[in-house]
C-alpha cells in the first residue's frame, strides 16, 4: 500500500470516528487473539465496504457512511460489535 493510499485512509478512518460521535451510542469491536494492527486492517477494509466508493480516487470529499454495512463487515470477520 502507498503512502498516500495510507493517508487516505487515515482520513477516511478519521472521518467515521468524528462522525462516530454524532450518534447516541458508540460501538467497539472483540475479538480475541487479534492484534491492534489486524483490527485496524479490518476496520479499515470495512471502512470501505461502508463508503461504498474507490478511495483511493477521492481525498477530502464527503462520505457517507453505512454504519450497518460496517457493523456487518466486521461481525464477518468474527468480531463481536459491543454497543457502549
Amino acid at each position: 500500500m502507498t503512502t498516500r493510499c495510507r493517508t487516505r485512509l487515515l482520513v477516511a478512518a478519521g472521518l467515521l470516528a468524528a462522525f462516530g460521535g454524532c450518534v447516541t451510542s458508540q460501538i467497539s469491536f472483540e475479538k480475541g487473539g487479534v492484534s491492534a494492527a489486524d483490527r485496524q486492517r479490518d476496520e479499515n477494509a470495512c471502512l470501505r465496504v461502508a463508503i461504498g466508493a474507490d478511495i483511493t480516487r477521492q481525498l477530502l470529499a464527503p462520505y457517507r457512511i453505512d454504519r450497518n454495512a460496517f457493523i456487518e463487515c466486521m461481525e464477518r470477520r468474527g468480531y463481536t460489535a459491543k454497543r457502549e
